[in-house]
């Protein structure tokens, strides 16, 4: 893979992490009004739709009959590993009391994908790389932890432990993209993702006997937020899989609580603190550090 290829792979998932980050802002002001059933529903049916559209009008359609029985069964364990780990995600949104502490577990999924694709791919990382991934993660830290508040019981919480889960099954699923990629079309992992989520959320509401409820505010945010995030977010993330390793694609996804901090300035007048600023640095040169080793080791 060249230089161009790899600086590719970078760019579209700093894209996708741009996008991604409208997700914490988005599902957090929707959700004030609506439960999570109904929330999941509407935001999974559009983003679907969002993605058939797409398909339809802008690719090369390649149908489920053309992809081998490997092909097929790794797309299943992805929108198998999808719904578990977005449904985790966006629990952990709705149950959060500082979103701090669950910004910081799910930005842990670099530590997954590196130890997945260690134990069952045998790739393996430099020095340089470990040192970068330690950069990464301390900035993580930093910048979404506060000496005044932070309590490590809070580690136990549902929402800390759903965010868990999320950062184990998004790195599997990555994981698992990345192994298949050049067999199984992008716009077809995305369909494939957020079908099983708009089914799953639908068998539950079904299942329970009720019927979803909106306010018009809540549908706006929706609508922006699955166009954003289960849509262009998750096809950047999953194209950058063709020139980057899943874990770069990772890596670079934890600086997006760079432009949540930016989003919040935004929308609703806060100021990063210290703690965020110097995190904010230390997170940009740990994903330059990582990503120059494993450019270099290609070279090689």
């Amino acid at each position: 893979m060249n230089y161009k290829s790899k600086v590719k792979g970078i760019a579209l998932a700093l894209t996708a992490t741009i996008s991604f980050s409208n997700v914490y802002l988005f599902s957090k002001m929707a959700m004030k009004d609506v439960d999570l059933a109904s929330f999941g529903i509407l935001w999974f049916g559009l983003a679907l739709i969002y993605n058939l559209l797409y398909n339809l009008f802008f690719t090369q359609r390649k149908g489920l009959k053309s992809l081998t029985k490997k092909s097929k069964r790794i797309l299943l364990l992805i929108g198998l590993s999808e719904f578990i780990s977005i449904t985790a995600f966006f629990l952990s949104i709705k149950l959060t009391e500082n979103p701090a502490i669950v910004s910081f577990l799910a930005n842990t999924s670099p530590i997954f994908v590196i130890l997945i694709g260690f134990l069952f791919y045998q790739i393996r990382y430099g020095f340089t790389s470990i040192i970068g991934v330690f950069i990464t993660l301390s900035g993580v830290f930093l910048m979404n932890t506060n000496n005044s508040d932070f309590e490590w019981q809070t580690l136990l919480t549902p929402a800390s432990i759903s965010a868990l889960v999320f950062a184990l099954f998004y790195g599997v699923s990555l994981v698992l993209a990345r192994s298949e990629i050049k067999n199984i079309p992008t716009t077809m992992i995305t369909v494939c993702r957020n079908l099983f989520l708009f089914v799953g959320f639908a068998s539950y509401l079904v299942a329970k006997q009720e019927l979803p409820t909106y306010s018009l505010q809540s549908v706006l945010y929706i609508t922006t937020g699955s166009f954003f995030g289960p849509f262009l977010g998750i096809l950047l993330t999953f194209a950058s899989l063709k020139y980057v390793d899943a874990s770069i694609t990772t890596l670079i996804g934890t600086s997006r609580s760079i432009f949540i901090v930016a989003g919040a300035f935004l929308l609703m007048g806060i100021l990063p603190n210290v703690n965020q600023l110097l995190g904010g640095c230390l997170t940009i040169l740990g994903i330059l550090t990582i990503t120059m080793a494993d450019i270099i080791s290609k070279k090689k």
